[in-house]
Parts: C-alpha cells; sequence; structure tokens
C-alpha cells in the first residue's frame, strides 16, 4: 500500500475521533456552566421568595404581638374593675346587713366570681 493511503486511512478516523472527544469535553464543560447558572438562578428566585414571604409572616407576628398586649391591657384593666366592683359590693352587703337588713343572695355567676377572681 502507498503510505498516503496509509496516513489517510489512519489520519482519518484518528482525526475523527480526536475532535469528536474535542467537542464533548467543550461541549460538556458548556453544559455543566449552564446548569450551574441555572441552578444558581432558580436558588436567587427562591430565595427571593422565601424573604418576602418571611417579611410577611413577621409583619403579621408584629401585628400579633402588638393586638395580644392591646387586648391584655384591656383584660387587666376589667379585672381592677371587677376587683373594684366585688370590694364595692361587699361593702354595701356588710352596710345593709349592719343595718338590719336583708340583702338578697348573689347570682351564681357573682358569687363563683367573689370565691375566684384575684385581686390586683
Amino acid at each position: 500500500m502507498n503510505e498516503s493511503v496509509i496516513v489517510a486511512l489512519v489520519a482519518g478516523p484518528l482525526s475523527a475521533v480526536l475532535t469528536l472527544l474535542l467537542a464533548k469535553a467543550l461541549g460538556s464543560r458548556r453544559d455543566k456552566a449552564e446548569v450551574d447558572a441555572l441552578l444558581s438562578e432558580r436558588w436567587e428566585a427562591w430565595s427571593e421568595h422565601q424573604d418576602k414571604r418571611i417579611a410577611t409572616l413577621e409583619d403579621k407576628v408584629r401585628g400579633l404581638e402588638s393586638d395580644l398586649s392591646s387586648a391584655q391591657e384591656k383584660n387587666r384593666a376589667q379585672q381592677s374593675l371587677m376587683s373594684s366592683l366585688i370590694g364595692w359590693a361587699l361593702q354595701l352587703r356588710d352596710e345593709v346587713i349592719r343595718l338590719g337588713g336583708h340583702p338578697p343572695a348573689a347570682p351564681p355567676e357573682v358569687q363563683a366570681a367573689l370565691t375566684s377572681l384575684d385581686p390586683i
């Protein structure tokens, strides 16, 4: 066989294989870079979404804490009023008895409050 035919037979497939390997290696790097960029983009979008959700929830919690604080203050004021009313009712009852009167029995709800309400 002719030397140029042998070179052509060796170089042809060898260059094709070399070209294929280089293309695959470079394409693989490009594909990995594209996947990394896509994942990074999606991660950032998810992170921003979570940041917004967290901010919304924190705002709601602040609102609920404010509402709770207001309700607790109102409850303390009502407990103070109830304690004062019960003390006043007891004084009136004692005065009626001292003057010889007979006060009516306290309703069950009032009697329960007289025995269970903590003084402030």
